[in-house]
């Protein structure tokens, strides 16, 4: 036999599935604090909780309709939200070694030849202009902003892989303007 608290979940799952907003900001109020919790207990980190909550309700704001089973709610949306977590783990760990690597790399150019280094940036600022507004958009969001590849997925409405793709295309596309303009340089 389901308790009141069963029936009024699922009621407010279907009214929202049936886009009635009171009964989203209902299950928000409901679900937010177990929600927090959980991330927070993936994550350890307070400030990254609150984002990734708030990007957990977007995605399950966009996928509600999808639940076949009301009942099925809290399991579903407590999984949307603790994937996030997982991901933004994993993309804090790839952006550490990313920031080692980045000023490991710096360290040594900067230490070689200063106006080499202000020439490569400028050439890289240039070349990073010329990418295709695709490209360009998602490389500057992911080096010039350090938003995770899933953060801008969500902010473009992209799936992950496009992301990837579109990064890798134009770091590829970048990777060869900078030889060719070190090659020039060095045949001049």
């Amino acid at each position: 036999m389901k308790t009141t608290d069963q029936i009024i979940e699922e009621w407010l799952v279907i009214n929202c599935q049936s886009g009635d907003r009171k009964a989203f900001e209902l299950l928000v109020k409901r679900w937010n604090p177990k929600m927090m919790g959980r991330v927070y207990h993936t994550t350890k980190d307070a400030t990254a909780t609150q984002d990734i909550v708030q990007e957990a309700w977007i995605a399950i704001i966009k996928k509600i309709r999808t639940l076949k089973d009301p009942r099925a709610f809290q399991g579903w949306s407590l999984r949307i939200a603790t994937h996030m977590a997982i991901d933004w783990i994993r993309s804090n760990q790839v952006n550490r070694k990313r920031e080692g690597i980045r000023q490991a790399a710096q360290t040594e150019f900067t230490e070689k030849n200063q106006h080499t280094n202000e020439e490569t940036l400028s050439s890289l600022k240039k070349a990073v202009d010329l990418l295709p507004d695709e490209q360009r958009v998602v490389i500057n969001l992911f080096y010039q902003e350090s938003l995770s590849i899933t953060t801008i997925s969500g902010l473009l409405d992209l799936p992950i892989g496009t992301v990837k793709s579109r990064l890798f295309r134009g770091r590829e596309y970048l990777k060869k303007m900078l030889e060719n303009k070190l090659y020039q340089n060095e045949n001049e």
